[in-house]
C-alpha cells in the first residue's frame, strides 16, 4: 500500500502520527520485545548466554517462590477488585445524586485526591497505621474496645488483606470519577420516563442505570484487575522495613511484580526475571481478553 494512503494528507497530522509511532515503538514495543528475548537467555549484568526455554522450565518445576507469587497475586486481585468495583459504583451513584454542582465537585475531589497522592507516601502512612503495637491507629482503636492488638503486616493471615485495604482505599476515588462520567452520560429522559411510570429507586437503578452503565463497569473491572496484577509499591514499602525482606512474612505478600524486581535487581538474574515478566504479561493479556469477551455479552450500547 502506498505510504500516502497510510498517512493523513495534512502534513502536521502526518508528522504528529509519525512521531507518536516512533515514540511508542521506542518506549513501549522495543522493551517488550527485548524482555521476550532476554527471557531466553541467562543474563548477568553485561554477559548473556542462550538457554532457550530453560528459564521457563525452571520457573514451573524448580522455583516454589514463583508458584507462591502467582497465588499471592491472584489472591490480592480477588480481595481488591470486587470491593473497588462495587463500592466506587455505590459512591458514584450517591455523589451523582447531589444536585449542587459545587458540593458534588467537593465530594468528588475529596475521594479522588487519595489517588493522586504519591503511592509511596500513602504506603508509609498506612504502614504506621498498621503498627503492631498500641501506637498504630488500628490497634489503638482495638485497645479502646478492649480487644487484643493484631500483627497486621507481620502475620501471614492478615498481611495480604491489610495491603488489599490500602489498594481499595486508593483506587476507589479513581474509579469513582470514571463511574461519574458514565452516569452523567446517561440521558435524563430515561429517568423522567421511569418517574412518570412510578418506578422506585431500586427498579430505576436495576433496569436503567446498570444496563446503560455496563460499558463503564466492564472498563472499570478490566482496569482494576490490571492494577491489582501490577501491585508492587504497597508490598515493597510496607513489608520491607526494619531489616526485613519485602514480601514477607514468609513470602505471603510477594507478588509477581515484586518477585521480578527482587530477581532482577537483588539477585542479578535478569534473564530469569524477564521470563517471569513474560508470564505476567501473558496472564494479564489472557485475563483482560477473557473479561472483555465475557463482559461484552452483557454490555448494552
Amino acid at each position: 500500500m502506498p505510504a500516502e494512503r497510510l498517512l493523513p494528507k495534512n502534513k502536521v497530522a502526518a508528522a504528529i502520527l509519525l512521531i507518536a509511532t516512533v515514540y511508542f515503538a521506542v518506549v513501549l514495543w522495543m522493551p517488550i520485545l527485548q524482555t521476550f528475548a532476554w527471557s531466553l537467555m541467562d543474563k548477568y549484568l553485561f554477559t548473556m548466554k542462550w538457554v532457550g526455554l530453560e528459564n521457563y522450565r525452571k520457573m514451573f518445576t524448580d522455583d516454589p517462590n514463583f508458584l507462591q507469587s502467582i497465588q499471592v497475586t491472584f489472591s490480592y486481585t480477588l480481595m481488591s477488585v470486587p470491593p473497588v468495583v462495587v463500592l466506587s459504583l455505590l459512591l458514584a451513584v450517591v455523589v451523582n445524586s447531589i444536585k449542587n454542582v459545587a458540593a458534588r465537585g467537593m465530594f468528588t475531589a475529596s475521594y479522588f485526591i487519595a489517588y493522586i497522592i504519591p503511592l509511596v507516601a500513602v504506603a508509609i502512612v498506612w504502614r504506621y497505621m498498621f503498627e503492631p503495637s498500641r501506637i498504630g491507629l488500628f490497634n489503638a482503636i482495638l485497645g479502646q474496645l478492649g480487644l487484643k492488638p493484631i500483627r497486621w503486616l507481620a502475620d501471614t493471615a492478615t498481611a495480604l488483606a491489610s495491603l488489599a485495604m490500602v489498594g481499595i482505599w486508593k483506587d476507589i476515588g479513581y474509579m469513582l470519577v470514571i463511574y461519574l462520567a458514565g452516569l452523567q452520560a446517561i440521558p435524563s429522559v430515561f429517568y423522567e420516563a421511569a418517574q412518570i411510570d412510578g418506578a422506585n429507586r431500586w427498579n430505576v437503578f436495576r433496569h436503567i442505570t446498570l444496563p446503560l452503565l455496563s460499558p463503564t463497569i466492564l472498563f472499570v473491572v478490566i482496569m482494576e484487575t490490571l492494577h491489582a496484577l501490577m501491585m508492587f509499591t504497597e508490598t515493597y514499602v510496607m513489608t520491607g522495613q526494619s531489616g526485613m525482606v519485602a514480601g514477607g512474612p514468609l513470602g505471603s505478600t510477594r507478588t509477581l511484580v515484586l518477585l521480578i524486581y527482587q530477581t532482577a535487581f537483588t539477585y542479578q538474574k535478569e534473564g530469569y526475571a524477564s521470563a517471569i515478566a513474560v508470564i505476567l504479561f501473558v496472564i494479564a493479556v489472557i485475563i483482560a481478553f477473557t473479561q472483555f469477551r465475557l463482559g461484552k455479552r452483557t454490555v448494552e450500547y
